[in-house]
C-alpha cells in the first residue's frame, strides 16, 4: 500500500498555502511525509503543486477542483491498488495512529477516522475496488465526502481522546498558532 498526501486545495481559508508554512523548523507537509515515511517505503503527493518537497513523487490531478475526491481518484488511478491517505495540513498524525488504522482496517472497505462526532475523510484508506463509483460519484457533481462514504458504507475508526491533537487540521491562522503550542509543547 502507497502513502498518498493530499495537497490539492487552494488553502483559502488560510490566505496562504499552508503546506508550506514552516512549523517547528520544517514544513507542515514535510512533518507530514517524515510521520508517513515510518509506516510506508512510498509516499506520493496528490495535488498540481510543484514545489513541495522530495517525496516519491507528485500525482497530478485527472481533473481539477474536485477537492479531495479528485485527489484520491488521481492517486488510486495512478496506483492501481489501495491507498493510504492523509491530508498535507495535518502534521501531528504519528506512525502509531496510522498503524493504528492498519490494524483495524476493514478489508476491501473505505476505513477513515471518527474522532467524537468529527468524521475525518482524509485520514484512512481507500480501496482500489471504489474508483468505478468515486469517478461517477464526481461526474455526478456530488463532491460532498461524508455522502460518498454514507453511500459506500465506510468503516469509521473510532479514536480516544489520546490522540486528539493527531487530528488538527491546520485551516487558519488560529489552527496553526494551535500547532505551534502543541509543538512546543512536545519538543
Amino acid at each position: 500500500m502507497k502513502a498518498i498526501i493530499l495537497a490539492g486545495g487552494k488553502s483559502s481559508r488560510m490566505g496562504q498555502d499552508k503546506a508550506s508554512m514552516i512549523l517547528g523548523g520544517k514544513t507542515v507537509i514535510e512533518h507530514v511525509i517524515d510521520n508517513l515515511s515510518f509506516v510506508f517505503d512510498e509516499v506520493f503527493i496528490s495535488g498540481n503543486h510543484s514545489n513541495y518537497p522530495i517525496s516519491k513523487g507528485n500525482i497530478k490531478d485527472v481533473t481539477t477542483q474536485k477537492g479531495p475526491m479528485g485527489g484520491i481518484r488521481s492517486a488510486l488511478e495512478f496506483c492501481r491498488e489501495d491507498i493510504f491517505v492523509c491530508s498535507c495540513d495535518m502534521p501531528f498524525v504519528s506512525s502509531d495512529l496510522v498503524k493504528n488504522i492498519l490494524q483495524k482496517k476493514i478489508e476491501n472497505s473505505i476505513n477513515v477516522v471518527r474522532f467524537g462526532e468529527k468524521i475525518y475523510p482524509v485520514l484512512g484508506i481507500y480501496p482500489f475496488s471504489i474508483l468505478n463509483d468515486l469517478k461517477k460519484t464526481i461526474e455526478s457533481g456530488n463532491l460532498r465526502m461524508t455522502s460518498f462514504l454514507e453511500h459506500q458504507n465506510a468503516h469509521y475508526i473510532e479514536f480516544e481522546d489520546s490522540f486528539e491533537h493527531q487530528f488538527l487540521n491546520i485551516n487558519t491562522l488560529e489552527n496553526f498558532r494551535n500547532a505551534e503550542i502543541i509543538f512546543n509543547k512536545n519538543l
